[in-house]
């Protein structure tokens, strides 16, 4: 029977423990690579999203100028021209004057309750609520 008896050693365990050192600097490494790269296309992703937003947010105004003008020609035209004195936007409301002998009950049969009408003895004055009239445009 042969008995070999190893001792310790120390190059062995040298390489082992430089190769496991080598190992975690080599992983801590990528990893700060990598988190660089990621927050990278993360703050491109952010700042596209960005402008896409104020994009869309221009958009928007745009449509509903767009929206309250043409409410406002749809107006006129159920009034005819020669009858309205004035039309103006008023906070949140389309404010038209009108004469007095016009007929509005195109605008009473169009809105409903909706359309405020004040009759004085010079004009007829009529306010539409604008945010009904977007919110039922946006419905559609």
């Amino acid at each position: 029977m042969i008995v070999i008896v190893k001792g310790k050693n120390t190059k062995q365990l040298i390489i082992k423990a430089l190769s496991m050192l080598s190992l975690v600097v080599m992983f801590y490494l990528y990893y700060g690579h990598m988190s660089e790269k990621f927050a990278k296309q993360n703050q491109d992703l952010v700042n596209k999203l960005n402008t896409k937003t104020e994009n869309k947010k221009i958009d928007v105004s745009k449509q509903l100028e767009k929206t309250i003008y043409k409410e406002a020609v749809v107006v006129v035209d159920l009034l005819e021209q020669r009858h309205i004195q004035s039309i103006k936007v008023v906070k949140d409301k389309l404010l038209i004057i009108c004469d007095y002998n016009t007929d509005i009950e195109p605008i009473l049969i169009r809105y409903g309750v909706k359309a405020l009408v004040k009759n004085t003895s010079r004009n007829i004055k009529i306010a539409l609520d604008l945010r009904t009239i977007v919110e039922n445009k946006y419905e559609s």
